[in-house]
């Protein structure tokens, strides 16, 4: 009878962990393979390109192929129908019109507005787009840019594209090493050590695999996560890069004299695709582990915050967040931005007479403002009437624009919209309204997940020599009030 109890016991205990386990067990870790899919002079780039969607259509995976729209086209005139029927296996994205052609994005938007800005991007990476959705006869799943032309003005651009994700690796902005939420598109941009590749040698899998294994584990630990894996088909057949060899440091040649690079030969070919096709087995058979394409990201961070309007529970825990910081704010598993949280107080002020309402609000999206106050007022008190008739117009202004004013008019004085997000933020958690208001002072501390503009920021080749681009980082910065962090859900 002892043996039976010790060993009910021992199974209740087995039971309990596998019931109580971190939430890894719901969560696996994913992994994302992308390709820029970019080298349009190489003829052997195309040949790489289908034997790496080849490889995962083998082992019944998926990668994504981020397509350079000028690769389209000339896939489509070689007569490449090879190559594009085994593209197609996958999943197809888009990776810009020209690639380092000059102007790049970030050349072209240095100087510009955001809304020129937006016009510029849509006008000249719109036409890549088409093509390849001519070519390919779906639309993409995802954006990158070329290199490093990182640019703010591309997230409306990609929202009216219909393209829900931007997959890349830069250094712009980045939220902790994870996913983010920026202008209204799902961000895997910069996943510090959640980004892994393999060289060619033997030691370099080997280094690859336990860095992979070390990083699964780690993302287990965190409840669940995303690994990042890119490469391009061109680097498995050439010694260097095709936009190197034509276009760095701002050198523009015609086409007549675009120079083809040097290549590798048979055997280090072979050497790479073996490399790679070692690392991808060893993914595959990992435990706890799926693969998933661009098309499948977003599903799997879910945006909460609009499934159901927000409770007065969830606005006075903004109200008390912003009186401490102002950036996004977890609602017990649902994420508000600043600028959403700053909707969710204008909705509870401009209604505070209101007594027949449950106090709940509903949020919609919102960009950030396209330019800074050069004029504004930083102090003052105000009639209860009168903030409450500054947050009815904010509303208004959001709803006919979809984005927030560069100030806010109160009592005919223009207020910052950080110290109008501060001001609010301290009257709901102080009960409400009543009497006269005193402006606060705020400070947008989510701009810091913007990177400032430095020489380091922009040490692609292709750039010319000293590119600089502070203006278009302030616009960026602005944008800061849409940042937030996405919160995984499991795939079913």
């Amino acid at each position: 009878m002892r043996w039976f109890w010790s060993r009910v016991v021992a199974l209740s205990l087995i039971l309990f962990a596998f019931l109580t386990g971190p939430v890894a067990a719901a969560l696996p870790v994913y992994v994302t393979f992308w390709f820029d899919t970019e080298d349009f002079i190489l003829p052997e780039a195309d040949d790489a390109a289908m034997r790496l969607a080849e490889m995962f259509a083998a082992r019944n995976v998926q990668a994504t192929f981020k397509i350079v729209g000028e690769k389209a086209r000339v896939l489509e005139e070689r007569g490449r129908d090879d190559v594009i029927a085994a593209l197609a296996k996958n999943d197809i994205a888009y990776h810009s019109t020209y690639h380092s052609v000059h102007p790049t994005p970030s050349e072209y938007c240095r100087d510009l507005t955001w809304q020129e800005g937006v016009s510029e991007f849509t006008r000249r990476e719109g036409a890549g787009l088409r093509t390849l959705r001519k070519v390919f006869g779906v639309n993409a799943s995802c954006y990158g840019q070329p290199g490093g032309s990182w640019t703010p003005q591309s997230y409306a651009a990609l929202r009216a594209f219909d393209i829900p994700l931007y997959l890349d690796e830069t250094s712009h902005v980045n939220v902790d090493n994870r996913p983010f939420w920026y202008c209204g598109v799902l961000n895997i941009l910069r996943l510090g050590d959640a980004v892994i590749r393999t060289g060619w040698t033997d030691q370099e899998v080997r280094q690859a695999c336990e860095k992979f294994d070390r990083v699964h584990k780690k993302l287990l630990d965190e409840g669940g996560g995303i690994i990042s894996i890119y490469y391009h088909p061109c680097e498995f057949v050439h010694t260097q890069f095709w936009d190197g060899v034509n276009f760095a440091r701002g050198a523009n040649p015609p086409r007549s004299q675009w120079k083809r690079p040097p290549m590798k030969s048979p055997q280090e070919q072979k050497q790479a695709f073996d490399a790679f096709e070692a690392f991808l087995d060893h993914i595959i058979r990992h435990a706890q582990t799926r693969l998933v394409t661009a098309r499948e990201i977003p599903s799997l961070y879910p945006d909460r915050v609009y499934s159901r309007p927000l409770t007065r529970r969830d606005v006075q825990m903004i109200a008390e967040a912003f009186r401490k910081e102002l950036s996004y704010v977890d609602l017990d598993g649902k994420i508000a931005s600043a600028g959403e949280g700053l909707l969710a107080l204008a909705q509870t002020v401009a209604k505070a007479d209101d007594d027949s309402g449950t106090g709940e609000v509903t949020l919609e999206f919102v960009y950030g403002p396209a330019s800074a106050p050069q004029r504004f007022v930083t102090e003052g008190t105000y009639s209860s009437a009168a903030i409450q008739e500054a947050s009815q117009e904010l509303l208004d202004i959001v709803q006919q624009t979809g984005q927030m004013p560069s100030v806010i008019w109160v009592a005919g004085e223009p207020v910052r919209p950080e110290d109008f997000a501060v001001t609010l933020a301290n009257v709901v958690a102080s009960g409400g309204l009543s009497g006269n208001v005193a402006l606060r002072r705020g400070e947008l501390a989510a701009r810091k997940y913007v990177a400032d503009d430095s020489p380091g920021l922009w040490g692609w080749v292709v750039f010319p020599e000293g590119f600089r681009a502070p203006h278009m980082m302030e616009v960026a910065k602005l944008q800061a009030w849409t940042i937030k962090p996405p919160v995984l859900r499991k795939l079913d």
